[in-house]
């Protein structure tokens, strides 16, 4: 019989287990997790951020010289103004493309892969609205540019109503952009969507309340789009509007600033160009006919004065005269004056302005060295005895006809 002789404690137990072949031995701190991402995770999402960031900027600037160079080939000013719209907006839409390609290198978590897209795919919609805002702004101004040199060349109604079409349509494509932008936006976010399906499900009554208080707001914002395309006034047209004569300076979508004679702006309501009369001066030409009248004597010779208005027209009229009317008028009679109308024709209001005070002014220096230019007040007495005849004084000499002998 064979006894069985107990071995010691550290020989007894069980030999540990080797490694398997191709475990990685885990280091202190090799194994925590921050946000459920591993630390050589964090680390290789900052770089894969800082070289999109820096490489975006390389590319924009190799791609940005090459389309200039190809800018300057064209004649047309448009490429120009996609080429200065893109400087900026591209590098973070190249941005975002390179980090999105990297992404797949990073082994990220689903939850932490999805919050770097959202993020990306949030930058790259900033990116595309700025990109459209700018270019918005700088076709603007390029059109801008254009009518004012069309304006010079004579095409003044054309120019006028392009910048008015321009100015409306402007904000009105800003507003758009801005608010699809921002709906783009919140629509990524799942916790928003929701709230924005139950508002549209309760949106009924609401939209109803609404609707009502905001009835005059859209009135007037459909003014300002119905104006932007019948244009019965445009930027630049002088108008006499509340019983004041100015010119359109600014048209919004809801007002329009009218700058007054005297300098002073007067806003008036969209609404008021569509529903109450007014005068506008340049609908189809800034051309314009003024008149100067004047009180004369019955002796008054008329063709004198008609060839006076010719010689002030032709030689004083500083550059007034647009050379195409001038004509001299007998238009009434009364008891003790003749009317005269001087008719003058001049390449805008302002300038008919000047240019019928000049002929006033020089016209009665004419008439007053006339022996008979300015109007007389005549008093007839008769006596039946002597038969005296009639005695005649001007007004400045304040002497009433009497009698000889008195």
């Amino acid at each position: 019989m064979v006894r069985s002789i107990p071995l010691p404690p550290l020989l007894s137990a069980a030999p540990a287990e080797a490694p398997e072949e191709g475990a990685s031995l885990s280091l202190p701190g090799m194994d925590s997790a921050w946000w459920g991402l591993e630390l050589w995770q964090w680390a290789g999402l900052g770089v894969l951020v800082v070289g999109a960031w820096l490489l975006g900027r390389g590319l924009e600037w190799l791609v940005m010289r090459v389309v200039d160079r190809a800018t300057a080939l064209t004649k047309s000013g448009w490429d120009d103004q996609l080429a200065a719209s893109a400087r900026g907006p591209l590098r973070y839409l190249l941005f975002v493309v390179l980090v999105a390609t990297g992404l797949w290198a990073l082994k990220l978590p689903p939850s932490a892969k999805q919050l770097v897209e959202l993020a990306a795919r949030s930058v790259g919609l900033c990116a595309m609205a700025w990109f459209l805002l700018r270019f918005v702004k700088l076709a603007a101004r390029f059109v801008e540019q254009t009518v004012a040199r069309e304006e010079q060349g004579g095409n003044v109604g054309r120019a006028r109503g392009l910048r008015t079409q321009l100015a409306v349509l402007r904000r009105v494509i800003e507003v758009a952009v801005v608010l699809i932008s921002a709906s783009l936006l919140l629509l990524q976010f799942e916790a928003v969507r929701n709230v924005g399906v139950s508002l549209l499900a309760s949106a009924g009554i609401a939209g109803l309340f609404i609707g009502l208080a905001a009835q005059k707001s859209i009135s007037t914002l459909l003014a300002g789009i119905q104006l932007s395309i019948t244009q019965p006034i445009r930027i630049g047209d002088t108008v006499i509007v509340e019983n004041e004569w100015g010119w359109v300076e600014e048209i919004t979508l809801t007002y329009v600033v009218v700058k007054v004679w005297d300098l002073r702006r007067l806003v008036i309501p969209m609404g008021h160009f569509l529903e109450k009369p007014f005068q506008n001066w340049s609908k189809v030409s800034p051309d314009i006919m003024g008149t100067a009248e004047l009180y004369v004597d019955f002796r008054t010779d008329v063709p004198a004065v008609r060839a006076e208005l010719k010689r002030v027209l032709e030689h004083e009229s500083r550059g007034l005269w647009d050379g195409k009317v001038h004509a001299l008028q007998v238009t009434d009679l009364s008891e003790r004056t003749m009317k005269l109308r001087a008719l003058v024709s001049a390449s805008d209001a302002g300038k008919a302005f000047e240019l019928r005070c000049i002929v006033r002014e020089k016209l009665m220096a004419f008439l007053r060295e006339q022996p008979h230019g300015l109007p007389m007040v005549r008093t007839e007495a008769s006596l039946a005895e002597s038969g005296n005849e009639p005695v005649t004084v001007r007004p400045a000499s304040n002497v009433l006809a009497s009698m000889p002998g008195e």
